[in-house]
């Protein structure tokens, strides 16, 4: 027969191994948080940084098709297809672009200017990039720089 120290079950959980679960679990989410944000914002950059580098590439095919840049400006959110640059921009998508350019005799240049709606270096305004091509009579001057505005 089994004596009274022997019959020992437990049928549910303490109070204090409860305790010690949540604040295991809140610590871990402490720590988890503040990291997920800083993944999602490097995403977003290179995102960005790809999406630039598309267009770029883009816009040197179309040069050396037609001898001048491709224009355009896409709007954030909407799905745009430019078939010009070989590529397309899907619904949904966070930034705004701009791509400005300049085709005459002296000069070819285009300039993609990216509104972003994150803050990478962290100044607490939203960032914004552009990418140069600049060529003048027939000399690169500039080619493919990428530089944050602010």
């Amino acid at each position: 027969m089994p004596g009274p120290a022997e019959k020992t079950t437990s049928k549910g959980f303490t109070l204090v191994e409860l305790m010690i679960t949540i604040a295991i679990l809140g610590i871990l989410a402490a720590i988890s948080i503040p990291n997920y944000s800083v993944y999602k914002a490097k995403a977003e950059y290179a995102s960005m940084l790809t999406t630039l580098k598309y267009l770029m590439d883009g816009e040197d095919l179309y040069f050396l098709e037609n001898g001048r840049f491709f224009p355009k400006n896409i709007p954030s959110g909407t799905a745009v297809d430019i078939p010009e640059l070989a590529y397309s921009f899907p619904a949904g998508h966070k930034n705004r672009y701009r791509i400005r350019v300049i085709n005459n005799k002296r000069r070819n240049r285009y300039i993609i200017t990216a509104y972003c709606d994150f803050d990478s270096n962290g100044n607490g305004k939203k960032d914004r990039f552009t990418a140069i091509t600049n060529i003048v009579r027939g000399e690169v001057r500039k080619y493919r720089v990428i530089r944050q505005l602010r």
